[in-house]
């Protein structure tokens, strides 16, 4: 009977060979000493240029290792003992559950030494890979193993040499780049203290504990004949409390989200809360815990940025625009944190994962940019997540819980990108937000034009009466123009109301082929039948198939009518040219809309009901008024058909008339709005559905607008509501 036999190089393969890079390596490292419930670590570097050996230590306190221990787990390849533990002795979830990351010490060197003590006794050996690959197999390599006793605390040392490395080679290896990055993965390894601050008294808690890195050189040479000797405590970056925007909060198994929004622009402006269900195309990778902190860069919020507090930890002094953005440039990205620990490359600046930045360049005002912003996604273990580490530790397995993480992160940076928006908007930051009409009347505004001619003459030493005469005639030049430009101003309003209008139509293109295919298969398949019905009795009369024929032509003719009427109440919205405002029965136009939907409606089993207070009509535009309708039924079906089964689902329009307004409540039983972003609703990309475009209700808005409406979101608890108010001189009474 013949046995298996690991290879020799089996352990550099699952070291040297299978790590991405040397701080992969010290990572591993580190996470162990976590593992083993130290407190502390210490990172070492410490080159001998006489010996020409580095150096490469890592010292913890935590619980250390007994003989049996390290015998029979430490120095056996992808053992399965963490797996099986999943935690530590206080309660940590144990990161190396592979059973290899030790072994990635070999790309640090060829020697490694263990020095570990429990209770005791200090267990030592030293694992040599140059001798080790001078045999063929594990087994014929002899480790020789010391057991002695000692008074020293619980810990763990393992010393990695690198020997023959000159000074030369060492610097192309740790130059000023690589210890720079070398920090920084340290630092960014476990996420900040405060970022947990929030997660307290959750279902699943993610589990904070105090872990301290520190960075040690001795005699390392650095560029410049330079010698670094001195030991750095990675502490978080202190900038993250100075944010412009933060999102934060809980999303469940479900998708069911709990978020908090805060700009720190507005001082004691309230934190926002509000819920989400966010939809995905992916599978959810369990509950899932986010914090994500967004920076404006123009050189007015980075000067904000450094009066909220920026300053040199030595010196305590404000530091400058140009080392703000350099911190900046150090810590942006958003990281995935398995609990505390990140998992690389997640949160490189090089490693846009979301891809920030390709979707910013068609809209960069609206988007925020990989360099914006600093995240961190807190993942449960994988047994909840189904967010599997590969092997190599070069990031997850791209399956579909990870296309779901991505999808869900981001739905909710969009949620902060679109706060960001508007409030940039409303502080004139990027650009103001208007409506179309009100662009477009603004190219033929020439009032600015009139006051700085005014200004220029005044400047020339002209006599003030001559001013006044040029000023006059500058007057009647521009007004004379202006008012031959309001034709062509109207003319683009009506262009692009059309276009608005086109725009519903094409989104409707979905509901007029899942409505009429019914009608159509009717006629398709029938009429041939009678066809040949009617030529079987044109030969022999026969009284059963007369019965059927004149059935089936009744089915027809109901078909008929049925697709007629269907394209009958969509044709305004097909209309090539912008009819004038006519008199309008609101009640007929809402159900003109519905009927669009009549049997999509059925299937969902989603009642409606029009309720009419006074005999009201409006002078409006036809188009505009179904538009409005045809997109908040649309937004009602999406939302009555998705999440929880409902008892009762229901539309619910209420039209009634005041003194000087008429108003439409449009109502639905869905799940409601999202907590307190209802002022977002009419923004052109604001969407909550997977895939959405964001553009159904921002062509509502616009349509009310042109009918001197206004349409707003009601929070009422309890599923959707829309009120519509038309303007005082709009609403005539239907009897006059």
């Amino acid at each position: 009977m013949t046995k298996i036999r690991p290879a020799a190089r089996l352990l550099q393969t699952i070291g040297r060979d299978l790590i991405n890079d040397q701080y992969a390596a010290i990572v591993e490292l580190v996470k162990n000493a976590y593992d083993a419930d130290s407190t502390s670590v210490l990172v070492e570097l410490n080159y001998a240029e006489l010996k020409q050996i580095l150096s490469i230590k890592i010292t913890d306190v935590g619980d250390g290792m007994d003989y049996e221990t390290v015998v029979e787990k430490w120095m056996v390849p992808a053992t399965d003992d963490k797996l099986k533990r999943k935690t530590s002795s206080r309660g940590r979830v144990l990161q190396g559950r592979k059973g290899i990351g030790r072994f990635s010490a070999t790309i640090l060197g060829d020697i490694i030494n263990l020095e570990t003590t429990k209770n005791g006794e200090t267990t030592s050996l030293i694992l040599d890979m140059e001798a080790l690959n001078k045999v063929t197999f594990l087994d014929e390599y002899d480790i020789d193993i010391e057991r002695t006793h000692t008074k020293s605390r619980n810990g763990t040392i393992i010393e990695v040499e690198n020997n023959n490395l000159s000074k030369d080679e060492l610097l192309s290896m740790w130059g000023d780049g690589a210890l720079k990055k070398l920090q920084h993965e340290l630092r960014s390894l476990i996420s900040p203290q405060e970022v947990y601050s929030s997660m307290k008294g959750e279902e699943h808690t993610v589990h904070c504990d105090n872990f301290e890195i520190k960075l040690c050189f001795k005699n390392f040479p650095i560029n410049d004949n330079k010698v670094l000797d001195t030991e750095i405590s990675l502490a978080p970056y202190p900038i993250l409390d100075l944010y412009d925007y933060r999102l934060y909060g809980s999303i469940d198994r479900t998708g069911k989200a709990v978020l908090n929004y805060v700009n720190q622009n507005t001082p004691d402006l309230p934190v926002e809360t509000f819920g989400l269900q966010i939809l995905t195309n992916g599978k959810y990778p369990g509950t899932l815990y986010i914090d994500i902190m967004g920076f404006d860069r123009d050189p007015s919020s980075i000067d904000k940025l450094i009066k909220r507090g920026l300053k040199d930890t030595e010196t305590g002094e404000y530091i400058g625009r140009q080392s703000a953005k350099a911190i900046l440039n150090d810590i942006y990205g958003v990281g995935i944190y398995r609990q505390q620990f990140r998992i690389r490359p997640y949160g490189d600046q090089a490693f846009d994962w979301l891809e920030l930045d390709k979707k910013r360049v068609q809209t960069p005002s609206e988007k925020i940019g990989h360099n914006q912003v600093v995240g961190f996604v807190f993942i449960q273990p994988e047994e909840e997540s189904y967010l599997t580490e590969k092997s190599a530790r070069d990031g997850l397995v791209e399956n579909a819980y990870y296309e779901g993480l991505k999808e869900i992160i981001s739905q909710a940076m969009k949620e902060l990108e679109v706060r960001r928006k508007l409030y940039r908007d409303k502080t004139l930051q990027g650009g103001r937000h208007r409506s179309i009409e009100q662009d477009v009347d603004s190219l033929f505004d020439f009032s600015g034009m009139q006051s700085q001619l005014s200004r220029t003459l005044v400047n020339l030493d002209i006599p003030k009466q001559a001013i006044q005469q040029i000023e006059k005639s500058i007057d009647s030049v521009i007004n004379n123009e202006h008012q031959k430009k309001l034709a062509y101003a109207e003319k683009i309003k009506n262009t692009l109301a059309t276009y608005q209008n086109h725009a519903t139509l094409g989104r409707l293109t979905h509901v007029l082929i899942h409505e009429g295919r019914k009608y159509i298969k009717d006629l398709t398949e029938t009429v041939p039948r009678i066809i040949r019905w009617a030529k079987d009795l044109s030969l022999k009369p026969n009284d059963d198939l007369s019965e059927k024929l004149e059935d089936r032509s009744k089915q027809v003719d109901s078909s008929a009518k049925a697709l007629s009427y269907l394209f009958k109440r969509i044709e305004p919205l097909a209309r090539p040219k912008r009819a004038k405002p006519k008199l309008l029965n609101l009640k007929k136009v809402a159900e003109s809309s519905l009927d669009i939907f009549q049997e999509t409606l059925k299937e969902c089993n989603i009642t409606s009901e029009i309720i009419l207070e006074g005999d009201c009509s409006l002078l409006a535009n036809e188009i505009d008024l179904m538009t409005i309708f045809t997109n908040l039924i649309e937004n009602s079906i999406f939302w009555l058909t998705v999440g929880e089964v409902r008892a009762s689902k229901e539309i619910r329009i209420k039209i009634s008339k005041s003194d000087d307004s008429i108003s439409v409540s449009y109502a639905d039983t869905g799940s409601g709005f999202q907590g307190d972003n209802l002022n977002l609703m009419f923004e052109p990309g604001y969407s909550t559905k997977p895939q959405g475009t964001g553009l159904g209700l921002a062509l509502a808005g616009e349509a009310a607008l042109r009918n001197h409406g206004e349409i707003r979101a009601i929070n009422t608890g309890s599923g959707a509501e829309f009120l519509i108010i038309f303007a005082q001189g709009k609403a005539i009474d239907g009897n006059t």
